[in-house]
């Protein structure tokens, strides 16, 4: 004899459409969204490897591809070591969303601040790699006096790209 509506059968019915549903949902709050970086499918070459390096690898050398994700370069910098600031052209506008890339490398953190906002997202680096992200901010005020502060530790050598992005991620 089969049971069709068992509390045991339909328990675990829930139990698997509840793990499902984890699985396929992501929720975000709070203004700033994170999307990796580019990924590179090899490790980058040493000199000792005689094969050719990755174009497509991320790099403390060039500006982070936000092209790719339809973002026009507002500003950017390649090798800098240490802190500094980068005014945004224009200022920040309210309703829209700064996309800024990062690629860092050497051990330490950089902070990243958009400033008058106080808005601001860390980033952990590590000696020997170069690792990308990507953070969005919507912004709800406009301030023409804007700036990007990048605080890192003298070791830490990084590259970044800013833009607005015209696409969005959907606020949840």
């Amino acid at each position: 004899m089969t049971l069709t509506n068992s509390p045991a059968r339909v328990a675990g019915c829930v139990l698997v459409a509840a793990a499902v549903m984890a699985g396929c949902s992501s929720r975000q709050d709070g203004p700033a969204r994170s999307r990796p970086g580019p990924a590179s499918s090899a490790p980058p070459a040493t000199a000792s490897s005689g094969a050719s390096v990755d174009p497509y690898a991320p790099s403390v050398a060039k500006v982070p591809d936000i092209a790719s994700d339809g973002i026009t370069k507002l500003v950017s910098a390649t090798e800098v070591t240490g802190s500094a600031v980068h005014p945004l052209p224009g200022g920040v506008k309210a309703g829209r969303t700064l996309a800024i890339a990062v690629n860092c490398a050497g051990a330490g953190k950089i902070t990243v601040r958009v400033r008058p906002t106080g808005t601001s997202f860390l980033l952990q680096c590590e000696k020997g790699k170069v690792l990308p992200a990507m953070n969005e901010i919507q912004l709800s005020e406009s301030h023409p006096d804007s700036s990007l502060q990048f605080t890192a530790g003298a070791g830490v050598t990084w590259s970044f790209a800013a833009g607005w992005d015209p696409h969005p991620p959907e606020r949840r």
